[in-house]
């Protein structure tokens, strides 16, 4: 009776465990099919510039800066901001100009040759599913420069990590202490740069 029970309630957790696996692949497959379909919208845009999605950008410094920054030298950074639906419209697009937003593109050179590039994707109804980051570190050991860009992507579902592929790997549930601050500090990120979007639209 004991060994029947160990094996029935084994199998639950096997197929608890398999069906779990199943619907967070699911949900990546959809998230990056919507990061595809965004991409696309975009393409469409810069092309014939009447469809896809609109365009906004924030960016400080730069090359046309003509100085060096003191500390950073010459420093670019853009926030780049992909939508969907010209705000201002409150009937047609909602009040919320927050949520308009399909993507956003982040990135930063600085000094030492540092560059960062992070993407954020948004659903239509605003709920950021897909972060990718990348940044070029430095790896060398005993005094040898040696750089190489670490890329990570985190997939959200909720609100809530699903799945993170650091460099080609991919880990579902069993997160990091490191992979859960990082999520946390990218999902605060995203409101941060989509509150900057929003009030520049501002009446």
């Amino acid at each position: 009776m004991t060994k029947k029970f160990f094996l029935f309630a084994f199998l639950i957790l096997m197929t608890a465990s398999g069906a779990f696996a199943q619907t967070v692949e699911q949900q990546v497959t959809k998230i990056r099919q919507l990061y595809v379909d965004t991409n696309k919208q975009i393409d469409e845009g810069l092309k014939d510039k009447t469809s896809g999605l609109h365009y906004a950008a924030w960016t400080i410094g730069g090359m046309r800066d003509g100085r060096q920054w003191s500390g950073v030298g010459t420093m670019h950074s853009t926030d780049e901001f992909y939508f969907d639906c010209e705000p201002g419209r409150i009937e047609e697009c909602g009040a919320d100009a927050r949520k308009l937003v399909r993507k956003i593109v982040s990135s930063y050179t600085g000094a030492a040759d540092l560059k960062t590039r992070n993407e954020y994707l948004f659903t239509k109804t605003g709920e950021l599913v897909f972060v990718f980051t990348s940044e070029l570190t430095n790896v060398g050991e005993d005094n040898i420069d040696v750089r190489k860009t670490a890329e990570q992507r985190f997939y959200f579902s909720k609100g809530k990590l699903i799945r993170v592929n650091r460099n080609g790997k991919n880990v579902d549930a069993k997160f990091t202490a490191e992979d859960l601050q990082k999520s946390k500090d990218t999902l605060a990120e995203a409101n941060r740069l989509r509150n900057i979007f929003a009030l520049a639209f501002v009446e």
